[in-house]
């Protein structure tokens, strides 16, 4: 039994390093995120200043293609007044370019307003896009530094495990599944030893009967109050004189 014992005790620190690689592991993600919650803030506040960007961009094109028209139109009224034979016709003509004029002076007017957006978006966007960049940079570096330690930890998991497995391989399939569901159940420790009639598990007494089959060793037993397998570790002796 004291084999098994042994077996046991060397699978409880090979699961508890297990363990502990594993919640390591899920606590390298949490090291970005208050670099990836910046990251998207600031990705976020550069596709608004980007499309922001965009709508006054086609707002512009808009606004000079209306006056690029207008100054088209005011041209052929131009041309046409060479061909105009009555006086009536004439002076509707200049009343009609007269008002495209004032028309397209309004546009111009909105197009320069526009241009003032346009060009304060577009500093905006260029600053959003630096500062993008800045966070981008980082992040990226952040992750290529973990996607390493995550693969790191892979490896030495996988190690850890292969070594259970053949650990494992000594003992009973039955056994082993009790192991892992105490060792599960009691927070990494599934085997822990009886010292001075008493579970150093859940220290509580044990009877002294189950301390003596304990000391005979042969028979894997557990603790009747935490469930925990137990073997006897002999008290330690008091030095001389005290």
């Amino acid at each position: 039994m004291m084999e098994q014992v042994r077996y046991l005790i060397e699978m409880q620190e090979i699961m508890s390093q297990a363990k502990r690689l594993e919640d390591e592991k899920r606590r390298v993600p949490l090291e970005v995120a208050d670099l990836k919650s910046l990251f998207d803030e600031r990705e976020a506040a550069y596709l608004a200043a980007d499309q922001e960007f965009e709508e006054l961009k086609k707002q512009r094109r808009e606004k000079e293609r209306e006056i690029e028209e207008e100054r088209d139109k005011v041209e052929k009224a131009k041309a046409k007044l060479m061909s105009i034979k009555t006086n009536k016709e004439y002076y509707a003509m200049l009343k009609e370019i007269e008002g495209t004029r004032r028309t397209n002076s309004t546009r111009e007017e909105e197009l320069l307003s526009l241009l003032s957006k346009y060009e304060e978006s577009e500093k905006r966007l260029s600053e959003r896009k630096a500062e993008l960049d800045e966070v981008t940079g980082k992040y990226r570096e952040r992750m290529v530094e973990i996607d390493g330690r995550m693969g790191s930890f892979d490896q030495d998991i996988a190690k850890i495990l292969d070594r259970k497995r053949q650990v494992a391989s000594s003992l009973d399939a039955a056994l082993v599944r009790r192991f892992e569901m105490i060792f599960e159940r009691r927070e990494g420790l599934a085997i822990i030893a009886a010292r001075n009639y008493c579970c150093t598990g859940c220290h509580m007494n044990i009877s002294p009967q189950l301390y003596n089959m304990l000391q005979r060793d042969d028979k894997i037993l557990t603790c009747p109050n935490c469930n925990r397998i137990l073997y006897y570790e002999p008290p330690e002796e008091k030095a001389a004189g005290e």
